[in-house]
């Protein structure tokens, strides 16, 4: 117990003991105080672990991801939050720190001073745990509305730009494979709290479908603001593609009137430049009509093309 007793926490009756990246020794000391099955200390000790809810007698073993912000690689990895809900206990790690945690410890600690009588639900797991997850679905919200930001900003350097540049393209990479990344994490939730409002009344006599509800209303939210993200940079990439495409017609077709013009020009100039006797070839002013004659001839094609609207 005194592995982690400087992180455990007490309210009234009810234990909250919250881990970051916990040790194996840490872990070993909290099934053997505890005596938890050895099935979620072997979940535990792995490195990764699929999300779940397992159901035992007297507690239940719930695995959410949430993201975790890589600065170096500037993209989300899983950051495992597993849960461990007892009538009295409630065990919270994750697999990096989080400062949300200790944002909603002190949160939770003041609104238990405020609660009316009526609130003793308050003072259980189940409700901590609706918090932590509200929590959490509170930084979700913050995420994909900076991603929202960013696209629109990224929208505007597009159209802002005359050139296309290569970063924009980096930008728009990094966060298409982000908003993917958070889809596939957010997805495993909508399943694992339908559970979780049909197994909490077995260990808990309060209702608090109102506030599990709740959150499965939250997750569908972020779920289409997360879909309408993807849509968005979905577009803007086609848009980027469509520009780029443009770009590249608009210099093949001055390539090829380029050539074009310089054709005839090199054809008159190739002609004359042969060793053997052409008409006025010895005119003294037949130099000065020759070149007069290019720009005549390419001025007529520019005027032709022009017509065509070819540029």
């Amino acid at each position: 117990m005194t592995v982690f007793m400087k992180n455990l926490l007490k309210f009234w009756k009810i234990q909250w003991l919250h881990l970051s990246a916990p040790t194996k020794e840490e872990i070993n000391s909290l099934i053997n105080t505890y005596d938890f099955h050895e099935l979620i200390e072997e979940d535990l000790l792995e490195s990764s672990t699929h999300e779940k809810i397992d159901i035992y007698e007297e507690y239940m073993f719930i695995v959410l991801n949430f993201p975790k912000y890589n600065t170096q690689h500037q993209n989300y990895i899983f950051n495992e939050f597993s849960i461990i809900l007892g009538k009295n206990i409630i065990v919270t790690m994750t697999k990096y720190d989080t400062n949300h945690i200790q944002n909603m410890i002190e949160e939770y600690t003041q609104e238990l001073k405020e609660r009316e009588e009526d609130e003793d639900y308050k003072i259980s797991p189940y409700y901590i745990l609706y918090r932590i997850i509200d929590a959490m679905y509170d930084k979700a919200g913050t995420i994909i509305n900076k991603s929202t930001k960013d696209v629109l900003a990224m929208e505007h350097q597009l159209f802002s730009s005359s050139r296309l540049e290569k970063q924009l393209l980096e930008s728009l990479t990094i966060k298409k494979r982000n908003i993917v990344f958070l889809k596939h994490i957010y997805i495993p939730h909508q399943e694992i709290l339908e559970q979780l409002q049909n197994e909490i009344p077995k260990f808990y006599k309060e209702d608090l479908d109102v506030y599990f509800e709740d959150l499965s209303s939250r997750v569908d939210k972020i779920m289409n603001n997360i879909e309408k993200s993807h849509e968005n940079i979905e577009s803007l990439f086609d848009t980027y593609n469509t520009l780029m495409t443009i770009k590249t017609n608009s210099v093949i077709n001055v390539l090829t009137i380029f050539s074009a013009l310089t054709w005839v020009l090199t054809l008159i100039s190739g002609i004359y430049g042969m060793n053997i006797t052409l008409p006025w070839q010895n005119n003294h002013n037949f130099f000065v009509i020759l070149m007069l004659l290019m720009v005549v001839i390419s001025l007529t094609l520019i005027l032709i093309f022009r017509r065509k609207k070819w540029f």
